[in-house]
């Protein structure tokens, strides 16, 4: 059912349940992992654009070297 809720809570989340899942209905925000280390930000923005509105793409990137790593938000 696409507008039940998920059962996982994240521990760390300071707020009430019903707080939380609040935060889960607004959010526009997904998680995009197991991408390849050449993906790039316009890869990743042509792509999902395709979908709606981007309103930002973080990339994950390795903290030393500053290259991807292989996640972003979007």
């Amino acid at each position: 059912d696409p507008g039940k809720l998920s059962a996982y809570r994240d521990r760390r989340f300071p707020g009430t349940q019903e707080e939380f899942d609040i935060a889960l209905q607004t959010s526009t925000t997904i998680y995009i992992g197991n991408m390849s280390f050449y993906t790039t930000e316009e890869q990743v923005y042509e792509l999902f654009s395709r979908a709606g509105e981007i309103k930002k793409i973080i990339m994950g990137l390795d903290k030393n070297t500053k290259t991807p790593c292989g996640f972003c938000f979007v």
